[in-house]
């Protein structure tokens, strides 16, 4: 997701601001892997150190800004003193709001994503955040939390118009340790490492020291050693499984390097510290005079992750620790159960069979065609192919019998497949109605659609993470939206991709043959020269629509051939949406209006700027709701092509 989308997103969700904290951390303490409950900022300030965020880190010098996502966790260390500042936040869209943004929000939610930046003006965040402070620690009259919330907005806005300016890339030292953070359990080689950065082994470990005051290995070995006390006090591993776990063969060496960092051999550290849980100096926030003096925890409500809760000055994180081993056990289990079933279509993950190792181009836009080599008689034929995708190579089921279909349900559906599972969104389409039956609604539930065992997982999200998840049950092709040029490429790739050519063949053959009808119906029916918008209004704001969204864009521009107002600046066409202020209403009003809308006519014609409108006062505008205008797939298309050509037809005709 680019910034002006997640700025767009900022702009239409509501905001709540949880807790507003002050950690003063000292020489030799840290703040350590403390899961985050909301979404949040980190304002590291006066002082340097390390920002970590799982596996992820940032140095920081004299100021660096985090965000990172609800259920990280956060690691923060220093050799000095450091202050850090850290707001919690809770967003939320509106059902009402515009379905491209749920989307938006849905495929890449920015407020979980993980970023950081240095600030270029850190003092006025600083005095934000002092005041936020402030705020938080008064009585709660209503005012104060209002005072702070503004203040988180304008905090907010400083942080997006940096970002809009240009975002930092990673310092050399920040690769370097992320690097070492995720192989730090393999033989490292310095030289290696400079020949992929580019740089030599001497410049690296000069830059490497200035930045974090260790040399590069002595980094490694601080990585290996704490593992190392995480495995001795959480589980019951040997020494020798725990030495070699974190990177040592030799058990003699292990014991001389862990005594050498931590003052003790392996065994006294596990006999002293087995029973402890976390360290109360490591965790505590700092009670000082600016803050509250204790966080008392969350409520457990909703979905959040209350992973930990401050009591008596600690966060405890025993019972997080138990249900998280307990929910790992559960999907393993689930997991082994699924790969071990049948290739029957009753069950089971990936099906077996040797693949062909055949790809094929992708098509325009950014999805791939499904098509692969296959060899072979009907009697040898593989259970699998390699289908190429914009995301890589996909082994999947040749006859695929358990689909699930996250994205795409109206075009599963029209080649006669009926899958197993889908989501809330698509499901909600009137034009797929009375043709559910069996197909469970698994909203954004991993588990739900882990227990439903698909042989297949189509999906519109790109991002990588989402993706790998849900490879971890089934094979996985991704698919973004607005991929194809049209719905006959559309249909032809999955009719491919689900074994269904002849189905996609028949409905393409029918469905050209109708829109031919209709398009000619249309084209008689207009005047030389008039025009077409395509529009939605929402919340005092609108949104204009061209031939690549829903909405009826689409079906206008590209299948019945209209054409949109010429002071349309094409740009704005290009987009699947695109918002403007209602200045420009009159510019960009054709001689017939397609209006998405909760109001009805009467209301439009009695507004001061709508009912002024051309079409608005003649009744030449075409009235639909948000769930009906939306869905663009091929039912939904079939579904709408009719209604919209015979409302112009007779609006034309008067």
């Amino acid at each position: 997701m680019n910034i002006r989308e997640q700025i767009q997103l900022w702009n239409q969700v509501m905001v709540r601001v949880i807790d507003v904290r002050l950690k003063r951390i000292g020489r030799g303490e840290e703040l350590y892997r403390y899961t985050l409950p909301s979404s949040a900022f980190l304002l590291a300030a006066q002082g340097r150190g390390e920002l970590w965020a799982d596996d992820d880190v940032w140095l920081t010098e004299r100021f660096r800004l985090l965000h990172v996502g609800k259920g990280r966790r956060i690691t923060v260390k220093t050799d000095g003193a450091l202050d850090v500042y850290l707001i919690l936040y809770k967003t939320a869209l509106p059902a009402s709001a515009l379905r491209e943004f749920h989307m938006m929000l849905q495929t890449s939610d920015p407020f979980k994503q993980m970023w950081s930046v240095v600030p270029q003006e850190p003092l006025e965040l600083l005095e934000l955040v002092h005041s936020m402070l402030d705020g938080w620690t008064e009585e709660n009259d209503g005012l104060s939390r209002l005072r702070v919330r503004g203040d988180f907005i304008r905090f907010v806005h400083a942080i997006m118009r940096q970002r809009v300016l240009g975002s930092d890339a990673p310092s050399l030292a920040e690769q370097v340790i992320r690097h070492l953070a995720r192989h730090y359990r393999q033989s490292i080689s310095l030289e290696q490492l400079a020949r992929q950065l580019n740089y030599s082994p001497q410049y690296i470990s000069r830059k490497f020291k200035e930045q974090t005051g260790r040399s590069p290995m002595d980094y490694v070995i601080g990585l290996r050693m704490d593992r190392a006390k995480e495995l001795l006090h959480a589980t019951g591993s040997t020494l020798q499984e725990v030495a070699a776990h974190v990177g040592y063969a030799d058990l003699m060496y292990f014991n001389r390097m862990f005594k050498k960092t931590a003052g003790l051999t392996p065994g006294q550290y596990r006999k002293e510290y087995s029973r402890a849980i976390v360290s109360n100096s490591a965790m505590n926030w700092t009670n000082s005079s600016v803050v509250m003096p204790l966080f008392s925890g969350y409520d457990v409500n909703g979905n959040d992750i209350h992973s930990q809760s401050l009591q008596n000055g600690a966060f405890n994180m025993t019972n997080h620790t138990r249900k998280f081993s307990a929910i790992v056990l559960l999907c393993l289990t689930m997991i082994l159960t699924a790969c071990g079933a049948g290739t029957d279509g009753s069950g089971g993950g990936q099906a077996s069979g040797s693949a062909t190792n055949g790809t094929s181009p992708e098509p325009a836009g950014s999805a791939a065609s499904p098509t692969a080599s296959a060899s072979g008689s009907a009697e040898t034929e593989p259970a699998t192919r390699i289908v190429s995708t914009a995301f890589g190579d996909v082994e999947v089921p040749r006859h695929p019998q358990r689909v699930a279909s996250i994205s795409y349900l109206g075009t599963v559906l029209a080649l006669d497949v009926k899958p197993i599972a889908a989501e809330t969104f698509l499901m909600s389409s009137p034009y797929i109605k009375g043709m559910l039956d069996g197909v469970v609604d698994v909203g954004d539930s991993l588990e739900k659609l882990l227990s439903l065992e698909p042989d297949l997982i189509i999906t519109h999200n790109p991002n990588q993470d989402a993706i790998d998840q849900y490879k971890r049950i089934a094979p996985t092709i991704s698919v973004p939206y607005n991929a194809f040029a049209s719905i006959q490429e559309e249909m032809r790739y999955f009719g491919e991709l689900l074994d269904k050519q002849e189905e996609a063949e028949r409905w393409i053959a029918d469905f050209e043959k109708r829109i031919k009808d209709l398009r000619d119906q249309v084209q008689s029916a207009l005047k030389p020269g008039e025009t077409v918008s395509i529009m939605q209004e929402y919340d005092g704001t609108v949104f204009l629509f061209g031939p690549k969204s829903g909405r009826g864009g689409r079906i206008m521009y590209e299948m019945f051939e209209t054409k949109p107002p010429a002071d349309i600046p094409a740009h704005m066409l290009a987009e699947s949406y695109y918002e403007f202020s209602l200045e420009k209403l009159t510019d960009y009003m054709g001689d017939y209006l397609i209006l998405t809308t909760a109001s009805p006519l009467e209301q439009l014609q009695a507004d001061p700027i709508w009912g002024k409108l051309p079409p608005i006062r003649d009744n030449r505008v075409f009235l639909w709701t948000e769930n009906e205008s939306w869905y663009r797939d091929p039912i939904a298309v079939y579904g709408q092509i009719e209604n919209l050509a015979n409302w112009l037809v007779e609006t034309a005709g008067k």
